[in-house]
């Protein structure tokens, strides 16, 4: 029987891990096609974030794009966000879909923006912890500002956290810390 030893174990993650960025990628093609411009779905920007305490040396890899949210829902945004947890024992996609509100700052160009998601996670394990299931909540706040003539260029930091709400009695949830790039190509 072929079982991965602890030296093939590295490379058959970073070839899923290489799977899953080629995957994003191949989307965000996708998604910036006429299709998707014509359905409203438009690039919002990459994340990158590491996060802390229990699941020390864990990373975060995401495309985030946003579409038109329904009037009575008073969002900036809809975010539909596909990525990947990197831990050190074992790597998690996810995909979550929600609103997102911006609070401008007294000057145009800062703002605050809150978000709130449900997050469906392939795995309910992480790092060879129990997550409590594969459905999970995120929530977030990001801070930042928008550059140039036509506010083309967005930088944010941003706070998360992602756990199950208490659907399960196992919830350690998880704390990421990162950073938010976006390009606006349709202004």
């Amino acid at each position: 029987m072929n079982t991965p030893t602890d030296r093939t174990r590295p490379f058959l993650r970073s070839r899923i891990l290489h799977a899953g960025v080629f995957v994003t990628a191949m989307l965000t093609i996708a998604l910036n096609s006429a299709n998707a411009f014509a359905a409203n779905l438009h690039p919002a920007g990459y994340r990158i974030a590491a996060g802390g305490d229990k699941f020390e040396g864990t990373r975060l890899f995401a495309a985030a794009f946003k579409t038109r949210p329904p009037r009575r829902l008073r969002a900036r945004h809809l975010e539909l966000v596909v990525g990947a947890l990197a831990a050190s024992a074992e790597d998690r996609a996810f995909v979550s879909f929600g609103p997102v509100w911006r609070l401008p700052i007294e000057h145009r160009s800062l703002f605050v923006e809150l978000g709130f998601s449900p997050t469906l996670l392939a795995g309910s394990t992480l790092n060879g912890r129990d997550l409590g299931g594969n459905l999970h909540f995120t929530s977030s706040i990001a801070i930042g500002a928008t550059f140039g003539e036509r506010q083309t260029l967005s930088l944010s930091l941003r706070a998360q956290h992602t756990s199950n709400g208490g659907l399960n009695d196992t919830n350690p949830g998880i704390d990421m810390f990162g950073i938010n790039i976006a390009l606006n190509f349709t202004n």
